[in-house]
């Protein structure tokens, strides 16, 4: 990633950790139903894990941690990219003008 867009990057995240009780506008039915599945397993793999033994239950622990960290920088990934996305288009549609002031622009961002 360049360095405009990781300032970028490191901006829109400030912004999205600052809305914990943001109301989404894309929220498919399916998602929620992914959700209460996902609790509902939750629960019956921390009981499973309970009687495994201590190594085996590490290196999985271990497995799903490596795996959500992942899933978080996928999803990271994707968040950046429908803003840029979104951003491009508009300057293709000559909405956005493109300026000088743009390197100053990474530069206050930065601070």
């Amino acid at each position: 990633m360049n360095e405009f867009y990781e300032t970028v990057a490191n901006f829109l995240e400030e912004i999205r950790c600052d809305s914990e009780e943001r109301k989404y506008a894309v929220a498919p039915e399916d998602m929620k139903e992914s959700v209460a599945e996902m609790k509902k397993m939750q629960k019956k793999f921390t009981q499973h894990l309970e009687k495994m033994p201590d190594a085996d239950r590490d290196v999985l622990e271990e497995y799903i941690e490596a795996l959500e960290q992942a899933h978080f920088k996928e999803e990271q990934r994707a968040y950046y990219q429908g803003i840029m996305d979104g951003v491009e288009l508009l300057g293709g549609l000559g909405l956005i003008k493109k300026g000088s002031n743009m390197k100053k622009l990474v530069e206050k961002l930065k601070e």
